[in-house]
């Protein structure tokens, strides 16, 4: 290149424009600022034209001037279309991250409520799988790979309405208004026959995990409890590890158990016979299943690996072990509440 009869320099403009092309090439200028970089890619091609028409002048007449000029508007064009993509990603990034946020905290609640519902079936896996979905959407959106983010996002948020389903199938008869209030009206009916009688009566709420102990019709006591692997299902045969429902009374106090001390409640009673024989002619549980005993409130912990009994802390055990005779009411229910913590959490979140 010739200024005059002396080759001349490549002018910065051309080489920065040269850069500044690959750099906005690479950052996915076409699909971030499609119409701006089309337009910066017609000045691009107009400038290079300019540029090669001085270039075959003879040297005297070569005008470098107004390609720098040309060139410069280019740079700025993509100065401008650089914003304007770093713009677009930022705001991309922000919204995707926004949303695999939100799918975060509805995963936490299912969580914990899992874990508190002794949940371990569809909605645990289908938290994993959210969850792994999210870990690739992540690797994906630091790619800016929004498109294919933006489809593992959704596939986590679809997992993660699974698994909120999963949950609330898991206890839909605390979902049932009629189920709560009948589950209501026999707690409230032994707090009364507490009152009327000046006796000691135990509840034990099985969503909440909740043993409430009453004495003439007040609360005095309350501890929190532990269940088993099925325990907010009604006990319908041995073997289910649910934790049965109903109105029952101590009938034993064992001093030393398998797990330290224990109150023997008398399931199954006449009610859960039968229930039992119903579900038996009607073919709902196996054949060769029996109706189950043994249920007690024992030590252990809460998180002892019960079968169906309600579990407490050892020194709770012995605080209980010391209020209750044997003859002592217990009314084993699932909730008080319909608006109960699940469906608040799931609501809330």
């Amino acid at each position: 290149m010739l200024f005059g009869c002396r080759t001349a320099p490549v002018p910065p403009e051309v080489l920065g424009a040269d850069l500044q092309e690959q750099g906005l090439r690479g950052s996915g200028a076409s699909l971030f600022a499609g119409r701006e970089h089309t337009a910066y890619l017609q000045s691009l091609t107009s400038a290079r034209q300019t540029l090669e028409r001085e270039n075959l002048k003879l040297g005297w007449f070569r005008d470098y001037d107004k390609v720098r000029r040309e060139y410069a508007g280019v740079l700025r064009a993509g100065y401008a279309v650089g914003a304007t993509v770093q713009a677009q990603v930022s705001r991309r990034t922000a919204s995707l991250q926004q949303s695999a946020e939100a799918i975060r905290r509805r995963l936490r609640t299912i969580d914990d409520l899992t874990l508190s519902l002794v949940e371990r079936g569809q909605a645990r896996s289908r938290m994993t799988r959210a969850s792994l979905a999210l870990v690739e959407a992540d690797a994906l959106i630091g790619q800016a790979k929004f498109d294919e983010a933006e489809a593992r996002i959704d596939k986590a948020a679809g997992l993660a309405a699974e698994a909120e389903r999963a949950v609330l199938a898991h206890i839909s008869r605390y979902l049932d208004p009629a189920q709560v209030k009948s589950w209501k009206i026999a707690a409230e009916e032994t707090i009364a026959e507490s009152k009327r009688r000046g006796i000691t009566v135990l509840i034990v709420s099985k969503l909440e995990r909740r043993l409430a102990v009453y004495k003439g019709g007040q609360l005095v006591r309350t501890y929190e409890v532990g269940l088993g692997f099925n325990g907010l299902a009604d006990k319908r045969f041995a073997g289910d590890n649910a934790t049965p429902e109903g109105r029952y009374i101590i009938i034993r106090k064992i001093p030393s158990s398998l797990y330290y001390k224990a109150l023997l409640i008398d399931y199954p009673n006449d009610e859960d016979r039968r229930g039992f024989a119903r579900e038996k002619a009607s073919g709902t549980i196996p054949r060769s299943a029996g109706i189950g005993g043994d249920v007690e409130i024992h030590g252990g912990g809460q998180d002892s690996l019960t079968r169906g009994c309600v579990s407490l802390d050892n020194a709770k055990m012995d605080e209980l072990y010391a209020l209750v005779t044997v003859g002592t009411p217990i009314t084993i229910i699932g909730t008080m509440e319909l608006e109960n913590y699940v469906i608040k959490a799931i609501r809330d979140n």
